[in-house]
């Protein structure tokens, strides 16, 4: 990979991390995966 790309890759790594600690300290990760099963169920029933 070049430099410049190799940046990015860990930008965006860095970026996931700190998202997916913020919605952990939310506490909002069970809630998101309940109202994702919940939008399912509402379009095939």
């Amino acid at each position: 990979m070049s430099e410049n790309t190799n940046t990015l890759f860990w930008v965006i790594t860095g970026a996931v991390i700190v998202v997916g600690l913020f919605t952990l300290i939310q506490g909002n990760i069970s809630d998101s995966i309940t109202g994702i099963f919940n939008h399912f169920n509402g379009l095939f029933n």
